[in-house]
């Protein structure tokens, strides 16, 4: 995405730091994704900053769509990992990064208007749980995707592995995070773990249509058939104390010490 994609409008609403902004360019707000020396990891300023910018958007009457996507042309690797990285001895900092996650991942998902993840270049790991939250998920034929906690030691949150059996099921689910393998945008096409794959060259306009035609239904009936679903969709279940600390658990043991050490130095994890 480069910045003529929201000509015409400025941040609404984002703090220096963040990580993160959101324009309006009437009636589509657009939640931009923007660490680019990291491509787009999100560290936990990223992550709490989120239900707030949803929330502004829900606000704003003249805002009939909301889209989430990464600035120069990566969606997101996932936790930024020199942050996720100094959890590991700090369980009460794990405990605030699991639940700012949840409740960033939620927002997205509870939003009353359609959210659409505009995904190209890399979605990795937490991104691709966050891509999970959205009503649709679009994909340049440049996107690819991994689920990587095997990688790291770590764990997706339990609403997180709701999300991703209900999109590709349970066989698919347990192959992605087993194998932690990369797969294409065509590869997540077949397995549904994106819903549509344009061409990264004709993205933004392929992306237009798309929104011009969810745009010329009813408000009303986009907004009550969402929360309808909710009832009809495989259940996502709500984060609990203890279904946060299994999350922290996995940031406190040496698994995570030596995939987080090895990912960081370019190396293979030797786990025992």
């Amino acid at each position: 995405m480069r910045q003529s994609e929201v000509e015409g409008a400025k941040p609404m609403s984002a703090s220096p730091g963040e990580g993160v902004s959101l324009f309006i360019h009437n009636p589509i707000a657009t939640i931009v994704f923007d660490q680019k020396q990291r491509h787009n990891a999100i560290p936990l300023r990223t992550w709490l900053a989120i239900p707030a910018l949803i929330a502004a958007a829900e606000r704003n009457v003249a805002v009939r769509l909301v889209i989430l996507r990464g600035a120069n042309g990566n969606f997101g690797t996932g936790n930024d990992l020199v942050e996720f990285g100094a959890l590991h001895g700090n369980p009460v900092a794990a405990t605030e990064f699991a639940r700012a996650m949840a409740d960033a991942m939620r927002a997205v998902e509870a939003a009353s208007k359609p959210v659409i993840m505009a995904i190209e270049g890399l979605c990795y790991g937490a991104s691709v749980a966050l891509a999970l939250a959205g009503d649709l998920r679009v994909a340049a034929t440049n996107a690819s995707f991994g689920i990587t906690p095997a990688k790291l030691g770590a764990l997706y949150l339990q609403s997180d592995l709701h999300r991703l059996v209900a999109a590709v099921g349970l066989g698919q689910s347990k192959k992605l995070i087993y194998t932690a393998q990369a797969i294409n945008a065509a590869q997540a096409r077949a397995i549904g773990l994106v819903d549509e794959v344009i061409s990264a060259d004709d993205f933004e306009s392929e992306l237009k249509l798309l929104t011009d035609a969810i745009m010329r239904g009813s408000s009303f009936t986009l907004r009550r058939t969402k929360d309808m679903l909710r009832s009809v969709n495989h259940a996502v279940s709500e984060e609990t104390d203890a279904t946060l600390a299994l999350f922290v658990e996995a940031t406190q043991r040496d698994d995570f010490v030596e995939g987080v050490e090895a990912f960081m130095t370019k190396r293979s994890p030797q786990f025992r």
